[in-house]
């Protein structure tokens, strides 16, 4: 095909260096897209306020779009009584030969020139733009726009009929943000006079970003939050105002925006608007506006009072929530005040000098008591403090706290700080550590590693370096610390922690090591001693867990499935009650990776649940990998993509890089099936990079390579992006854990390129072995290798496997058996039930193939691929509406608000033409 050179005067936008979020209204965008690409011109209205990201999200949304002319302009308040301002910005992208065809578009036209008449001249150049791709008008605070430039631009815009123009506007939203004040300049809404035919017109609103897409901002920040509370506390902090929640991610350091014992504060832009309205109050208003930003967000009327020293404070609520500082909550008596926005509070209370701030602080613990008067003591403190140190210590350790692990691990902070002794500082900040450690937050470790170097020597110290190592990727270091630990002798009778439990800790930690390097036999061996009943009975956690996983893993991968299993049955069965969220978690990773995903999906998902309602548990990330790859082929499809994406935000914010590796891995493989290629390849990439090197990560990254060469139709790819699977350990290892991908991909692949003898060997092999969904790849794979005409999938003793998209596929090929031996009937039957269920699945690739074989029997498929044209987002919000859950739950589903999951559900609404949940769930059904 013959490519044409770009005109000199082709204008393209380049990308945004840092953007996220705004699928819903990118796909808007898309659609108009394609909608002035076919000759329909289109409209697209951006609204937001201010700060909401507007003129970022227009520069994304025509970034790197081949257009005929890109026409920019800003609206600016200063500029609103200037003459065509606007328009002058505009046609400064046309091509220069035009503006001398139009001499009223040019700048020195007159200065009372007719708007209307500038307008047909501006309508008579969008049509003159030579090439065949559309115009695209792309308008910012348009509503600022000059009168004489909005006249012109709504007599041209009206006029498009035919033409290929696409025009982008944003429009701030009235309503005012934390410290705003009300524009109260009269906006003439122009884009009101346009004609609304059919969909020409579109609007999006741009709300705040949930907190998997403030994870996501940070990180390409360079700034990512390490924690995996960090998101959610930052957008409960700006409610996802992005301009806000930007400046906040820049200002300050992680461990600020991880911490949960203070408050964050508000950006530096926002405090003086607010500061100077409060200091404009009575007295009596600023004290009990300022008690109440000590005592948090929300706190009875009577306590701020008192901490205020107010015996009346009614004149000076009025004032105070008629400076739109604070607010009367519903839900009294008691009375309760809260403040309009987490970001005011911020303000208030940063301005507060810090001697002030702890005097307000002890009065408010001398009015409470129990863990509350605690915090209050522990904001107070102005230096070190033994007795409030011992008492937090105490609060950690009672069996009924119900502390997570960043909570208690932030108390222990504060109470190694405020402790006089060395010993009791260290042994403080090495709980800290491990706290972090055990729930999951190894980012948050991690920033704690030079203070647990700086302790003095012992064992507990080892093991957690060891550990900090071990996660982030540093084998070398992190087997030293723990040969280093293991040579320690217990140094205290009765004193589990600093001796033998940390030894355990150490074996655990090094049988993963054993196992992350492939050495089954050693693993299994370390974890057994690692596993072993100390003096004082079981094992706790940070022992069990690790070595568990490497127990299991290793015996599998040793090829002693069965005993695995007997090592996860009795693990499961210790005193009758439900098995450990862990267990679990292992028992569903070793069935997935051994082809039996209804039990994978079924372990991952009560382990999911489990670990969502309040369970301690470590490897949330590994299962939240896993679920959506399991769901994916067991006929599950709704919101697959979404589920890596939280995958992968958890395992980013908590330090835990192989999980994310593995996320990326499957959704490399889930999107190469849906034949979104350059997805795949970024997910592949992403795999690649996203964590150290590992043997199970480079399978995985392989098959998702092959994955992506075979639906291009490019099988020598295939066999080169196996190459990694085929070292005789790592194939070993693979094997003994049922990972049989690799080997179904590389006979598909010989088969293709004709290499029969190589593509029987590598059959045989997977058919001594095969299990659950691999049954169906071998019965497919046999038909090619040895013919055969089978009638249906009965016939061939796998049709019991769940395992739809392996059976259609296999229905598929009978089909075209079927077809090619004369039967047309029963084979045309066949590939559409096939198609059909590819389609629900979303297998683009495998669908058209199967088409283009009902297209040979002389039948045209119906088009579309059976799916509902969402968003990711949408489809996983709308699969859980079907469910019947509510918006609360499906937001602790899906780890995004309620408020989030509204907004998704209105742009479902929107674009299926529906107005409830019940519409949507019976058109779910038909």
């Amino acid at each position: 095909m013959r490519t044409r050179p770009d005109p000199v005067w082709s204008r393209r936008v380049t990308s945004s260096p840092v953007f996220v979020g705004r699928r819903g209204p990118l796909a808007a965008v898309d659609e108009a897209w394609e909608q002035a690409r076919a000759g329909r011109p289109a409209v697209v209205w951006v609204e937001g306020e201010a700060g909401a990201g507007k003129t970022a999200f227009l520069a994304r949304a025509v970034a790197d779009r081949r257009a005929a002319a890109v026409l920019t302009a800003t609206g600016d308040a200063a500029e609103a009584g200037l003459a065509h301002g606007v328009l002058d910005q505009l046609v400064a992208g046309l091509p220069p030969g035009l503006t001398n065809r139009f001499p009223l578009l040019r700048p020195d036209r007159a200065p009372r020139a007719d708007p209307l008449a500038v307008g047909a001249e501006l309508l008579a150049a969008l049509g003159a733009v030579p090439e065949d791709d559309p115009v695209l008008v792309v308008l910012d605070d348009v509503q600022w726009a000059d009168p004489a430039s909005v006249r012109a631009l709504v007599f041209a815009l009206r006029r498009l009929r035919h033409d290929r123009v696409l025009v982008l506007a944003g429009i701030r939203h009235p309503a005012a943000g934390p410290g705003d004040a009300a524009d109260d300049r009269s906006v003439d809404a122009w884009w009101e006079r346009l004609p609304v035919t059919g969909d020409a017109v579109r609007r999006v609103r741009l709300e705040g970003l949930d907190p998997g897409e403030l994870s996501e901002l940070a990180a390409a920040l360079g700034r990512p939050l390490g924690s995996t509370g960090a998101a959610e506390r930052l957008w409960h902090h700006t409610r996802g105002h992005p301009l806000h929640a930007r400046a906040l991610l820049e200002e300050l350091p992680p461990e600020v925006l991880a911490g949960t014992t203070d408050t964050l504060p508000a950006p530096r832009s926002l405090p003086s608007v607010l500061l100077v309205r409060l200091s404009r109050a009575a007295p009596a208003t600023s004290a009990l506006v300022v008690a109440a930003a000590v005592l948090g967000e929300s706190a009875p009327l009577t306590l701020a009072a008192a901490v205020a020293g107010l015996d009346d404070p009614s004149d000076a609520l009025d004032e105070a929530v008629g400076l739109g500082l604070v607010e009367e909550l519903p839900g009294g008596p008691p009375a309760r005040i809260g403040f309009v926005h987490p970001l005011v509070r911020a303000a208030v209370r940063g301005d507060l000098p810090p001697a002030r701030r702890r005097a307000l602080h002890a009065a408010a613990a001398a009015r409470l008591a129990g863990r509350a008067a605690l915090e209050h003591r522990i904001a107070a403190a102005a230096g070190p403090d033994p007795v409030l140190a011992a008492e937090i210590e105490e609060l950690v350790a009672a069996p009924g706290a119900a502390l997570a692990g960043t909570e208690a691990a932030d108390l222990l902070r504060a109470a190694a700080d405020l402790s006089t002794a060395l010993d009791d500082r260290e042994r403080r900040l090495l709980a800290a550590a491990s706290r972090l450690i055990g729930d999951g937050e190894i980012a948050r470790a991690v920033a704690l590693e030079d203070a647990v170097e700086g302790c003095g020597p012992g064992p507990w110290r080892s093991a957690v370096l060891g550990q900090l190592a071990l996660f982030t990727g540093r084998f070398g270091v992190a087997r030293e610390w723990f040969t280093a630990a293991l040579a320690t002798e217990p140094d205290g009778a009765g004193d589990a922690r600093p001796g033998a439990r940390a030894r355990a800790v150490a074996a655990a930690h090094l049988a993963i090591l054993h196992l992350l390097h492939g050495d089954a036999e050693r693993a299994v061996a370390t974890a057994g001693l690692a596993l072993v009943p100390g003096e004082r009975g079981a094992r706790g956690d940070d022992v069990r867990l690790p070595g568990g996983l490497a127990l299991v893993l290793g015996l599998a991968a040793l090829g002693r499935g069965a005993d695995a299993r007997v090592v996860l049955d009795r693990a499961s069965g210790d005193g009758g009650g439900p098995p450990p969220v862990d267990a679990l978690i292992m028992r569903g990773v070793l069935a997935a990776l051994a082809g039996d995903d209804p039990a994978a999906a079924a372990d991952l998902d009560e382990a999911v649940q489990r670990a969502r309602a309040g369970e301690p548990v470590r490897g949330l990330a590994l299962a939240l990998a896993f679920r959506p790859a399991v769901a994916d082929r067991t006929g599950a499809p709704d919101g697959v993509v979404e589920g890596f994406e939280l995958a992968v935000t958890l395992a980013r914010d908590g330090g835990t890089a192989l999980p994310g590796a593995l996320a990326h891995a499957f959704a490399a493989e889930a999107l190469a099936l849906r034949g979104r290629v350059d997805e795949a390849r970024a997910r592949l990439a992403a795999a690649v990079s996203a964590g150290p090197r590992w043997w199970g990560v480079e399978v995985c990254a392989a098959v998702a390579a092959a994955t992506l060469a075979e639906v291009t139709g490019d099988p020598a790819g295939v066999l080169e992006a196996l190459a990694p699977t085929r070292d005789p350990a790592v194939r070993a290892l693979a094997d003994g854990l049922g990972m049989l991908a690799p080997r179904v991909l590389e006979t598909e692949a010989l088969l293709a390129l004709g290499r029969t003898d190589e593509a029987a060997a590598s059959l045989a092999a997977l058919e001594a072995r095969a299990a659950g969904r691999h049954r169906v790849d071998v019965a497919r794979l046999r038909l090619g290798l040895d013919g055969g005409h089978p009638r249906a999938v009965a016939e061939l003793g796998v049709d019991g496997v769940v395992a739809p998209h392996a059976l259609a596929r296999l229905e598929t090929e009978i089909g075209r058996r079927l077809l090619a031996g004369g039967e047309r009937r029963a084979g045309v039957d066949l590939l559409r039930g096939a198609r059909d269920t590819l389609a629900r699945l979303g297998a683009g690739p495998w669908r058209a193939r199967c088409e283009e074989l009902l297209h040979t029997a002389g039948l045209t498929p119906a088009t579309g691929d059976g799916a509902l044209g969402l968003t990711p987002h949408e489809e996983a919000v709308v699969a859980l509406v079907a469910r019947g859950l509510t918006n609360r739950e499906i937001g602790r589903d899906l780890y995004i608000t309620p408020r989030t999951v509204a907004y998704h559900l209105s742009n479902v609404y929107a674009k299926l033409g529906i107005a409830s949940r019940r519409e949507l769930v019976r058109l779910r059904s038909t």
